[in-house]
């Protein structure tokens, strides 16, 4: 049966506020690691050109809109931490379009967004426009 309603706040248990900076932070290096990493590869292999250049920015940009898609809802900073995204609708893991909405405009709206993680359903205006929450995993996740 398919739910229409959004899941009750009773049936999450949201992400620390900390856990979700702890997370980004993460991310933000994982993609800057991947940036150095095409960098020197590119280098290393005596490649230059528009669509290397346009590759170097693409791979870590990509991993960083579309890595809470990952599975179960978990980027690379959010498996250690034991947080995923989810959809505040189904509680389904946050699927490719909805990481998309999620994270594309998060380098324009960083501060805000840090400021409203703090608010009573810490949600961020990404996690908003893709109608999702992140959550504590559960055990058995």
């Amino acid at each position: 049966m398919e739910r229409n309603m959004d899941i009750n706040r009773e049936d999450l248990s949201l992400a620390h506020p900390g856990k979700r900076y702890q997370g980004q932070f993460i991310d933000g290096l994982v993609s800057v690691l991947l940036f150095g990493l095409g960098i020197y590869l590119t280098r290393l292999w005596g490649l230059d050109g528009d669509l290397v250049d346009l590759i170097i920015i693409a791979i870590p940009f990509s991993y960083f809109v579309f890595s809470d898609a990952l599975p179960n809802g978990q980027s690379l900073g959010k498996i250690p931490l034991g947080i995923r995204v989810v959809s505040k609708t189904t509680g389904e893991s946050c699927s490719l379009l909805q990481s998309f909405a999620r994270n594309v405009l998060t380098p324009v709206l960083g501060a805000l967004d840090a400021v409203l993680i703090l608010g009573k359903k810490r949600q961020r205006l990404g996690d908003k426009m893709a109608n999702t929450v992140v959550i504590r995993c559960s055990p058995d996740k």
